[in-house]
């Protein structure tokens, strides 16, 4: 949970990890700070060895909780909307406002961005950043620094 709302505040939302950072780690009983900045920084793509990771809670619900339980126990405005539409009420057509009394932009907000749109240029622009040049060579400078050097000669 941590990771998704990360990446989707910083790659779905385009907003630094600092703005989030002191509220998040208010939510957490476990908060350590030597885990919880680095752990933000990783996730936000700021170290630069790390794979970018940008999550989409929409498929993860569908992956982990298809019935939509978490967020029909946690979201009520949802609860009594068949699991498909409680995750995704976006998708609602007029006869599934009509039959479940529910309009979204009324008894629930309209979604903020679309998740293809944003995941497609935050990919662009962190991916983008990766190829280049100085980039490479940041990211070499930092492992150098930071990792313990490894003989591999006799592992094929």
């Amino acid at each position: 949970m941590r990771t998704m709302i990360t990446s989707f505040f910083c790659h779905h939302l385009f907003q630094h990890f600092k703005y989030m950072s002191d509220w998040l780690a208010q939510q957490f009983l476990d908060f350590e700070p030597g885990i919880h900045y680095g752990q933000l920084q990783m996730q936000a793509g700021f170290t630069g060895t790390n794979t970018i990771r940008i999550y989409n809670p929409t498929k993860n619900v569908h992956d982990h909780d298809n019935e939509a339980m978490f967020i029909k126990n946690w979201v009520k405005e949802l609860a009594h909307l068949p699991p498909k539409l409680a995750i995704e009420p976006w998708s609602m057509t007029q006869m599934d406002e009509t039959m479940y009394r529910f309009k979204v932009g009324r008894d629930y907000p309209n979604r903020i961005i679309d998740m293809s749109i944003t995941r497609k240029e935050a990919l662009d622009k962190l991916y983008g950043m990766r190829k280049s040049d100085y980039f490479k060579s940041e990211r070499q400078r930092i492992l150098d620094k930071h990792t313990i050097k490894r003989n591999y000669k006799n592992s094929k």
